[in-house]
């Protein structure tokens, strides 16, 4: 049988554990940014296929667990695992 506290300390654990997650902080905007752009940048529109002239820019924002990417063309959710989604 859990004590009182030993079952505080768990929720303590679990909460601080989802709150990282959901921070994510480990994930660098620049980075992102960068991978973003040369996955998705001639798909997109972004840039000009034919002369890789930027069109428009990416734009990273915080998300609950990962990142947002948006350009005028659309947006990817980044997870925090850097796996880019594409809405």
């Amino acid at each position: 049988m859990m004590t009182r506290n030993r079952k505080l300390i768990i929720i303590a654990i679990v909460t601080a554990v989802i709150v990282i997650f959901a921070r994510a902080p480990w994930l660098d905007n620049q980075s992102l940014y960068d991978k973003v752009f040369e996955e998705r940048a001639k798909i997109d529109g972004t840039t000009n296929k034919y002369t890789g002239e930027l069109i428009c820019d990416y734009n990273v924002m915080w998300a609950p667990f990962g990142r947002w990417v948006a350009s005028c063309e659309g947006g990817y959710y980044v997870t925090f695992w850097g796996k880019i989604v594409i809405k």
